[in-house]
């Protein structure tokens, strides 16, 4: 299963290409207020909820709650809501963000300007589990115009990335190896 990593900067294809040492970065690091490249306001968010909280702000705030249930949501003496289950908090975890397809719109959009091409994405994802001795999940990212949000479910207006995440519940920035031949370098013609 072919995927495709864009790089900041030519040289660190080379630990991808000829092996060598990687930095893998907590889903936070890539949290920012204004939606940007590899950047989102809604990263690392877990948000599963029946109606959207938001919309009863005025009346409730809800936030680092996990399984909340509301029989009813009554304002001025009329019910506005029934039922309401839902969660929100936000969770760290160590991600890999890689892309479904080649691009150079997707690379220019996240202001990339080498990639590469990995040649096997369940290769890539044993030899990471097997140093962070967890097991990571894998899957293509989902796209929606709700309010719910989680690792893998991320909002329409980041659908041009058509992501494909890995994650592993580690906390914190860590360094892995990668062995030769995980990847080939990919002309971009930027």
């Amino acid at each position: 299963m072919y995927k495709y990593l864009y790089l900041t900067h030519p040289e660190w294809a080379s630990a991808w290409v000829s092996g060598g040492k990687i930095p893998l970065n907590p889903a936070s690091a890539y949290k920012k207020m204004d939606r940007e490249g590899i950047y989102t306001p809604d990263e690392n968010l877990i948000y599963e909820s029946t109606h959207d909280l938001e919309s009863f702000g005025h009346l409730i705030k809800v936030d680092g709650v996990r399984d909340l249930k509301i029989g009813k949501i009554v304002e001025n003496g009329r019910t506005i809501a029934e039922n309401v289950r839902a969660s929100k908090y936000h969770e760290d975890g160590v991600i890999l963000s890689l892309c479904n397809r080649k691009s150079k719109e997707i690379a220019k959009k996240l202001n990339k300007k080498a990639c590469v091409k990995i040649l096997d994405v369940d290769v890539l994802k044993k030899v990471i589990d097997d140093q962070l001795g967890k097991v990571s999940i894998a899957k293509c990212c989902e796209y929606t115009a709700s309010y719910n949000r989680n690792h893998f479910l991320k909002s329409t207006e980041d659908e041009w990335q058509d992501e494909f995440r890995l994650f592993w519940d580690h906390q914190e920035r860590i360094e892995v190896t990668l062995p030769k031949g995980i990847a080939r370098r990919i002309k971009l013609n930027l």
